[in-house]
């Protein structure tokens, strides 16, 4: 007699929710920056307490206390950036957010043609120690946060820094006119992109910088971070297109600088933000 064999059902796996913050002031540094890691934390505490976020979930990386762990130094940040997208699975919705400097550097393979730095330069972002050992430029972030994400994975990315606008190398750009203008040169480079979810709002394009504010009681705060935050506060429910216009509305109050929203994938105007 056959005996019905027992399978063991497991309950579908809830979404789970990560998120990794820096922000680098470089204290005593050249260019030492005020508002950077003020905004690391301004953002963790909205991600709590408005995308419900659980604390344990969030990284927090900044040079202001002191704290030899969670200093963002390259060696750290590249681990965070590990950590954030190690066993992400569909459904899982990650955040990334960057406050401090950002860079230019002369890309020597500048011939290529497939998408990546068409203007001649590579993006980079400057770790607490970048003077001594490197930044980070657009291709290790591309390698290490968005390469190993799974399809129907999330992941939205805000960069507070300069020259941010392709820092992912994302293919598809808009820009709060909301005019789609393409990043790759050929669609075969299309074939390198995951079919994740990859959203970047970046705080400037490609060819400026980024700018900080005051608010009342004298509190420095970058101003991308500070406009992201305010728009999604005043109005959660937004398409991602909305939150670029809200965001350059409230930029203009202040600054020059124009933000730009890139995606891996064409992104429809109807389309909600997923947080």
């Amino acid at each position: 007699m056959d005996i019905p064999q027992t399978i063991k059902v497991l309950p579908p796996r809830a979404r789970k929710k990560k998120a990794l913050c820096i922000g680098i002031n470089y204290k005593s540094q050249d260019r030492e920056l005020r508002g950077c890691v003020n905004d690391a934390w301004n953002i963790a505490e909205f991600l709590k307490s408005f995308w419900n976020y659980a604390k344990e979930d969030i990284m927090v990386l900044t040079d202001e206390p002191y704290n030899l762990k969670y200093m963002p130094t390259r060696r750290n940040i590249l681990s965070a950036l590990r950590w954030l997208v190690k066993d992400a699975q569909p459904g899982d919705c990650l955040f990334f957010h960057y406050s401090g400097h950002g860079g230019r550097i002369v890309d020597l393979d500048g011939r290529r043609v497939d998408g990546h730095r068409v203007d001649g330069f590579e993006k980079a972002i400057h770790p607490i120690d970048w003077e001594r050992a490197g930044e980070i430029v657009s291709e290790d972030l591309y390698d290490v946060m968005v390469k190993p994400l799974p399809t129907g994975c999330c992941l939205n990315a805000l960069f507070d820094s300069c020259y941010s606008g392709s820092v992912l190398d994302l293919p598809y750009i808009y820009q709060p006119s909301d005019h789609l203008r393409q990043h790759v040169a050929n669609s075969r480079a299309l074939t390198k992109y995951p079919q994740a979810h990859v959203v970047l709002f970046a705080s400037c394009s490609d060819f400026q910088g980024s700018g900080g504010v005051i608010i009342r009681g004298g509190e420095f705060l970058g101003a991308m971070s500070s406009a992201f935050i305010s728009s999604l506060t005043t109005n959660p429910s937004q398409t991602y297109l909305q939150v670029l216009a809200s965001v350059q509305v409230i930029l203009r109050r202040t600054q020059r600088q124009t933000p730009q929203l890139s995606s891996s994938y064409p992104i429809d105007s109807s389309q909600q933000c997923l947080f």
